[in-house]
């Protein structure tokens, strides 16, 4: 029974997290974030989601912390920090895979695909520099605000 009422409630707070939709002010700073990390500026990414935090509703608090992880993660990656990049990356996928698949205006599923496939590369020392700035990993929004 309290297994039910357990795995019910998990369901109640996965839905929740997918029907909150970002303000208009996070949205601004969330199409700004996405521009630079997908062009390869990855610091400046992480230091524009972190402008936007204080229009971050609790319930996306840990989605956009594991965010600015990962442009962390990434711009560690371009710095070639292996060790740091790993590491950031890892903590940041944690924090996003706890959402659903497009949580706060964000496609989570393919960004964590993609997080989880370099930390796996990078974990077995096989992360090709020249790869990954041909093929950069992309933060993709969802259409229509949420």
């Amino acid at each position: 029974m309290l297994l039910l009422i357990s795995s019910r409630l998990r369901q109640h707070f996965q839905a929740l997290k997918e029907s909150v939709t970002p303000s208009p002010a996070l949205r601004t700073f969330l199409v700004e974030a996405a521009r630079a990390f997908n062009a390869g500026h990855y610091f400046e990414a992480h230091e524009i989601i972190e402008e936007g935090l204080d229009e971050v509703p609790s319930e996306l608090w840990d989605l956009y912390i594991g965010l600015i992880q990962i442009a962390v993660g990434y711009h560690k990656v371009s710095q070639q920090l292996w060790s740091g990049a790993g590491r950031m990356l890892q903590m940041g996928l944690e924090k996003i895979t706890a959402h659903p698949p497009t949580a706060g205006g964000v496609n989570v599923e393919a960004l964590g695909a993609r997080v989880r496939a370099d930390i796996h590369l990078l974990h077995n020392r096989r992360l090709d520099l020249e790869a990954f700035t041909r093929s950069p990993p992309r933060l993709q929004l969802r259409k229509g605000g949420g």
